[in-house]
């Protein structure tokens, strides 16, 4: 009876453990904890009924298990800090660059392998070295325009 009893305390607790580290892995694993509790009901009691009334019940646990977590844990003070609770509102893409800027010069504020972010008439861009290589700091002068992206090579 022990055996159980700790059989199904266990796949309880990786039940639990799985609303915090999703993947399946470990509810998974759970699932298959109940189903060994109820071969030890089968094998310590004697027959079916006790094991299929281990498993009805330690599934039906199971399932508040997981009930409690979606509904209780997301609005308590714990659960905010693993779920999200904010939308973020706003665009992806401000003013893309028009081809104004081609021919300006301006400055490599990441290392260019061969992506990188350029500092341009005061604002940040994404940009593509079509040198390659090109270390943080240098000067750039801006050659073309992709879609969402500057062409710069090294000023020389």
């Amino acid at each position: 009876m022990e055996s159980v009893l700790i059989t199904i305390f266990f796949g309880y607790l990786l039940i639990l453990v799985e609303g915090f580290l999703p993947g399946g892995i470990f509810g998974l694993f759970g699932a298959v904890c109940i189903l060994i509790a109820s071969y030890f009901a089968y094998s310590n009691l004697g027959g079916i009924v006790p094991s299929l009334i281990t498993f009805l019940l330690s599934s039906a646990g199971g399932l508040l298990i997981l009930f409690l977590q979606f509904k209780w844990l997301s609005k308590s003070k714990l659960g905010r800090t693993f779920f999200l609770s904010q939308k973020n509102e706003g665009i992806s893409n401000e003013n893309r660059p028009t081809s104004e800027i081609i021919g300006c010069e301006g400055k490599a504020l990441t290392a260019h392998k061969p992506e990188g972010i350029v500092w341009l008439n005061g604002k940040n861009y994404d940009s593509f070295c079509e040198d390659g290589l090109l270390q943080a700091g240098k000067k750039v002068i801006v050659v073309g325009i992709d879609d969402f992206r500057i062409r710069v090579r090294k000023k020389i």
